[in-house]
């Protein structure tokens, strides 16, 4: 057989001595990198527990992070996160750690026992729960632990099961101690049949009920439950009722008045029931003679019957009358039969010839509404002012109209006491200067902090103006665009060193009393007064020379436009553009454009502004290149988008700004 002869036995030497080097490099260099690795992961792993241990959990976390990504197959990482987690409590999270590391650690690695024991530690701790209900004292049970375990006791359904009523009968005995149990019954579904289990077995231990009786089938009668059940702690009661008659709301109310001192009656002509099933009225009077123990009173009538008799136990009360006004003799006779009123809000708004008598019978009144705007709380007042404290008269877009003879006196008398007045309307009688220039200049509203104009006529107009001429510590002021348009007013605005907010309705493009106010302000610098301002623009903001101005404030943290006419895009980007690079405090922005979209890049514009934290904006659309550049921003914490926008752009937002609020 003939040999086979290599034709270049020379050249195998070279190329084994070549490999051979090469797969030295290798050896070496690997060997190296899994020193270097290794030596990478102890520090990572000594940095990360430094961290931890000094609360810097996030950078220790990171760290345990990096240590998994340099080696997914290392039990190190697994371990170091799973630990921090328990530092922080947070034991799923920790268990959930070890067992990715059991996922992706080999079983011969050294620590996987180690991380099977702290799996194990990880979900018994899980599982242990602390029984604060039955262990701890009643009394702190009840003050302290109870109002976070119900929310302050939210209101339980009459006919489903409250878990926590069930863990135990120490649990049960202990909830129910305080008999502070507030339950609802809704109906969800109309004819549907109304069922009180709940509401029946814990009757005795009820403080707040909330009912909604109508009576569509003759059979089918919610308020029989006062019938079938006592409630011996019912203090807080609501009835919304429909198709009864007035002795089957009283009679019903008759088993519960002894221990009802706050009831709200609210007649639903709106709850989809047949309309052959009339509402009978419920008078103030047949209320409070049933109830004489009554404190806060709630009641919507269409009309009332004068009272007989006076209930000195009834300090707040709610009174609609669905048809016509009050008269004035109606509500004088109300006042005389109520002298301890705290609170009294009428809508709709009676004539206004009651306010001069308002103090004389009522001299504890401390906030008196007449109109339906909620614009104050009726528990947040000073009990150690004497005289009226808030004021609010008239309601949004009804000219309700208010005698200067019966309005100016009650202002005088109380002026060393309000701190909040609402007028909405037109005022008629009387020139309002023939008052102020009677008086004394000294006579002035001291502790006056909030003013809301909207006035319908001039003669409102320059009532708010002496106003604010005499309130020198007038902090927050919100005029119509009757009064914010008139040049006297923003004069006097001007002079205020205290006003922190501003808010102005239907802005003129050519005002320069405005633009001298607002320069005024950007000359004052870091010393303006301003905080807040908010600008209603009713017109195309091309032609508001004043917007660019806005810029130019040092102090104000939050700032609103409004406007429903941007015919000129360019220019309202330009505004905005001017207000990014300028605002330098600025932390809270709202835009709103009304039923047109937003112009593209208004967002963009502002992404780059240093401080602000929130920006709210409601359109009809919002560019997607606009809701992308909301990640963008510095320091964006909360974004509110009011207006239509695709699910995945709001999910992307929700993963990298901490509050964001969607409403479509």
């Amino acid at each position: 057989m003939a040999q086979i002869h290599d034709p270049n036995p020379l050249s195998m030497e070279p190329i084994n001595s070549l490999h051979n080097q090469r797969q030295s490099i290798i050896s070496t260099a690997t060997e190296k990198i899994t020193q270097l690795t290794c030596q990478f992961m102890e520090k990572l792993n000594e940095r990360s527990t430094a961290m931890a241990n000094g609360g810097n959990f996030d950078l220790a976390l990171r760290d345990a992070a990096v240590m998994q990504a340099i080696d997914p197959t290392s039990s190190l990482g697994y371990l170091k996160a799973g630990d921090i987690y328990q530092q922080q409590g947070r034991q799923q999270d920790a268990a959930a750690m070890y067992e990715k590391g059991l996922a992706h650690v080999s079983s011969s690695d050294y620590r996987y026992t180690n991380l099977q024991m702290r799996q194990k530690d990880a979900l018994d701790a899980t599982n242990k729960r602390v029984d604060f209900i039955s262990q701890l004292p009643l009394e702190l049970v009840v003050s302290e632990i109870l109002p976070l375990v119900f929310h302050n006791y939210y209101q339980l359904a009459a006919d489903k099961r409250c878990p926590y009523l069930y863990v135990s009968r120490t649990w049960r005995q202990r909830i129910l101690h305080g008999n502070n149990l507030s339950f609802y019954s809704y109906r969800g579904i109309l004819n549907s049949p109304i069922q009180f289990r709940e509401l029946e077995r814990f009757a005795d231990h009820v403080k707040e009920l909330s009912l909604e009786a109508g009576r569509s089938v003759p059979e089918d009668d919610p308020l029989s439950v006062f019938d079938e059940c006592d409630f011996p702690n019912l203090t807080h009661l609501t009835i919304f009722y429909h198709g009864y008659e007035e002795e089957d709301v009283l009679f019903a109310l008759e088993s519960v008045h002894r221990t009802v001192t706050h009831l709200v009656l609210l007649m639903e002509d709106t709850m989809g029931y047949d309309d052959d099933h009339d509402t009978s009225q419920i008078h103030l009077g047949g209320v409070l003679d049933l109830c004489p123990g009554l404190v806060s009173l709630s009641l919507i009538t269409m009309t009332t019957y004068d009272l007989t008799v006076q209930y000195r136990m009834l300090t707040h009360l709610t009174l609609g009358v669905d048809i016509f006004p009050l008269s004035c003799d109606t509500m004088i006779n109300i006042l005389a039969h109520l002298p301890s009123l705290v609170y009294l809000d009428v809508h709709h708004v009676p004539d206004s010839g009651f306010l001069t008598s308002v103090c004389g019978y009522c001299p504890d009144m401390k906030l008196l509404k007449c109109g339906g705007y909620d614009s104050f709380d009726e528990d947040i007042y000073d009990r150690h002012v004497k005289g009226l404290q808030k004021l609010c008269l008239g309601i949004d877009d009804v000219d309700e109209q208010f005698d200067a003879d019966d309005l100016i006196p009650l202002l005088i008398e109380n002026r060393q006491s309000l701190d909040h007045i609402r007028l909405t309307g037109r005022l008629i009688g009387e020139s309002v200067s023939h008052y102020y220039k009677s008086l004394d200049l000294s006579l002035t509203f001291d502790r006056l902090d909030k003013l809301e104009v909207h006035a319908s006529n001039d003669q409102l107009a320059i009532l708010a103006l002496s106003t604010i001429n005499r309130s020198p510590h007038l902090r927050h002021a919100t005029l119509g665009a009757h009064a914010a348009n008139r040049d006297d007013i923003r004069n006097a605005l001007k002079g205020l060193s205290s006003l922190q907010t501003l808010s102005t309705r239907k802005m003129r493009a050519d005002s320069i009393p405005f633009r001298n106010l607002l320069e005024h302000q950007v000359q004052l610098g870091k010393d303006s007064p301003w905080k807040e301002l908010q600008v209603d623009i009713d017109a195309d903001v091309s032609t508001f020379s004043w917007l660019n101005v806005i810029g130019g404030l040092q102090s104000v943290t939050k700032l609103g436009l409004l406007t429903s006419h941007i015919e000129t895009p360019s220019a309202y980007l330009s505004a905005i553009a001017t207000i990014a690079n300028g605002c330098p405090s600025l932390l809270h922005l709202e835009l709103y454009f009304g039923r047109q979209p937003a112009p593209e890049g208004t967002i963009t514009h502002m992404k780059d502004h240093p401080t602000l934290q929130c920006i709210r904006i409601q359109a009809s659309s919002i560019a997607d290149r606009d809701i992308v550049n909301l990640l963008s921003f510095v320091n964006l914490k909360h974004a509110i988008i009011i207006a239509p926008v695709e699910n995945y752009l709001i999910a992307l937002l929700r993963d990298r700004i901490p509050d964001v609020e969607y409403r479509p």
